[in-house]
């Protein structure tokens, strides 16, 4: 064998090493998130399986450290900044300065939640409303995160589950 085929299947084994210490690790701390009340909160919104829930967990941590909504956009870099000089006024952006994986996790959680049909979920009703004035689409979805986060700030400090007609009233 050549020098280049047994590099290749050494990185090929290192690769595999690590997908199976991922999912070891994935398994280990769903059990852990089996023990927090927090982790059967999120299990109740629709489009949120058990994978997203861990790793919501995870990156955002305990979700009552933080006062209020704006607090955990901040943390997770998706609040709204504006930037002014003179008489100029330049159009609103995400600052992108949190936590960056904890907003691509939100991201493609709420970009599921929207194409799934299965059960109603707010998100999905706000998008679809939403989306007939919207003129870009990533404006949206950010929108979207933050209504996702006002849920999930909501019902783990009240210690409640997702119930479609409190989400709409909220």
């Amino acid at each position: 064998q050549s020098l280049v085929i047994k590099q290749v299947q050494d990185q090929v084994d290192n690769v595999l090493r690590i997908m199976d210490g991922r999912e070891e690790t994935i398994a280990y701390m769903t059990m852990l998130a089996h023990q927090l009340p927090e982790y059967e909160i999120l299990l109740s919104i629709p489009g949120i399986g058990e994978n997203t829930a861990v790793r919501i967990l995870g990156e955002i941590g305990d979700v009552r450290r933080f006062m209020t909504r704006a607090q955990i956009n901040s943390y997770i870099g998706i609040d709204l900044v504006e930037i002014q000089s003179g008489d100029y006024t330049a159009q609103r952006r995400i600052t992108k300065h949190g936590n960056p994986h904890a907003r691509k996790l939100l991201y493609w959680t709420v970009v599921n939640m929207i194409s799934s049909t299965a059960k109603p979920n707010h998100i999905r009703d706000f998008y679809v409303k939403k989306q007939e004035t919207a003129s870009r689409r990533k404006p949206l979805l950010v929108a979207c995160m933050d209504r996702l986060i006002k849920i999930i700030h909501y019902l783990i400090n009240t210690n409640q589950n997702y119930s479609y007609e409190l989400a709409c009233s909220r």
